[in-house]
């Protein structure tokens, strides 16, 4: 129990990179998150009555901490608050209000532990574009998930600050950069300018490594499966991303290759690359590959993978690597189009005798490492992907130059 009071959220707001899960500090030991047995857990497309019986995230929340059951409640609650919102067949819709109150709904969220006491804040963003966007943050007192407070948001982004009592803002405006230190005392959001410099010609962006040692970008991940400003059905607005909750702490040690079971992998993703069985396509991040049930002839075709793609996709190369550490190898495809555009990675895997894709957008001009690390070295950005069933997200490593790329071959 921490020493500070708070007040508590309504009972009504209860329903969880920003190391969307683990970002930014993983703990070298973490509480255990057990997944239920296969057998538990497999459902295929299962026609019949009409009904598709589309993959589950479920977890068995027995080896999960107070706080991330609690999380995981809030985040469920409050998608299912804004998709109620979002419905305009409700009795008190207003095509007037409509845009503000859609504007006003969550996008993003992330956990960092601000004040170093072992249990991370939820830092959730609200709001649809720069100008809007406010950032609400959230933290676990007496048994609760309390609000701790919230601050503007746009124009920025959040970084770890090692060792002390902080998260640090770093944000920009009409050629200024600065960084904020926030920190939590009693209970409540504290902050302070650390930072200030005027971009031009003479004088270059200072990065962020060099204000706050050893810090790290906080990637954010998706409050939703869905794109939110979407009515379609199963645009997966309601559904929450919650696999960064259950995440975080776990170690990263990877694993090594369980022989039988890599094989049965293998031969179900062969069996979609060559044979046209189907599979099950999710989104990285969004932008693409929310498919759900298709094959790979419909997924590289106009519209497939990329909803928007009026030309076909091809597979330029694929390697066969251990993308997630978790014993079981993974196959990456690199995907171009038409033009040649170097547009996404695609990360088959096979789980329960069900082979899902996990596209990751506008990231074919990464190169990749073994140990599953994408990077771009202009860009000085590293991230590696967490993904189960239906779920997947991004979330910050260090880049390890001596681990050598993918194996890449022609498929």
């Amino acid at each position: 129990m921490r020493k500070w009071k708070i007040t508590v959220l309504a009972a009504c707001l209860l329903l969880a990179g920003c190391g969307a899960g683990t970002q930014g500090e993983i703990a070298e030991e973490g509480p255990p998150v057990t997944v239920l047995p296969a057998e538990e857990l497999e459902q295929t497309a299962v026609e019949g009555g009409g009904e598709t019986l589309e993959p589950d995230f479920i977890y068995d929340e027995s080896g999960c901490t107070d706080w991330q059951r609690a999380y995981a409640d809030f985040l469920r609650a409050l998608c299912t608050e804004e998709a109620a919102v979002r419905n305009i067949d409700r009795p008190d819709y207003d095509p007037n209000e409509y845009p503000g109150e859609i504007g006003a709904l969550s996008e993003g969220y992330c956990l960092y532990d601000i004040d170093k006491d072992g249990v991370p804040e939820l830092l959730i963003r609200y709001g649809n574009s720069e100008a809007a966007y406010r950032t609400r943050v959230y933290g676990w007192a007496d048994g609760a998930v309390a609000e701790l407070g919230d601050f503007a948001s746009g124009h920025s982004s959040l970084y770890t600050w090692p060792g002390e009592n902080a998260v640090a803002f770093n944000w920009g405006h009409m050629g200024g950069h600065y960084v904020d230190k926030i920190s939590l005392a009693d209970g409540t959001l504290t902050f302070e300018e650390v930072f200030s410099e005027s971009i031009g010609p003479e004088h270059a962006y200072t990065e962020m490594a060099d204000i706050v040692s050893g810090s790290t970008y906080l990637r954010e991940a998706r409050t939703t499966l869905g794109l939110t400003f979407l009515q379609e059905a199963g645009s997966g607005a309601d559904t929450p991303l919650l696999l960064p909750i259950y995440d975080y702490g776990r170690e990263r040690a990877r694993r090594e290759l369980d022989r039988d079971r890599d094989g049965a992998a293998r031969r179900a993703i062969t069996a979609v690359l060559e044979d046209g069985a189907a599979f099950y396509g999710v989104s990285a991040d969004g932008f693409g590959g929310d498919t759900g049930w298709t094959t790979l002839e419909e997924y590289l075709a106009p519209g497939g993978v990329d909803g928007y793609a009026d030309t076909p996709q091809t597979v330029e190369k694929l390697a066969w690597a251990d993308i997630d550490g978790d014993g079981r190898t993974e196959c990456l495809l690199s995907l171009r189009d038409a033009e040649g555009w170097p547009d996404q990675y695609v990360v088959l895997s096979e789980q329960a005798g069900t082979v899902y894709a996990y596209c990751v957008n506008y990231s074919g001009d990464y190169s990749v490492n073994a140990d599953g690390a994408f990077y771009h070295p202009a860009y000085g950005d590293t991230y590696a992907v967490s993904f189960w069933k239906n779920q997947c997200y991004q979330y910050t490593v260090s880049y390890d130059e001596t681990v050598p790329a993918v194996e890449w071959e022609k498929p």
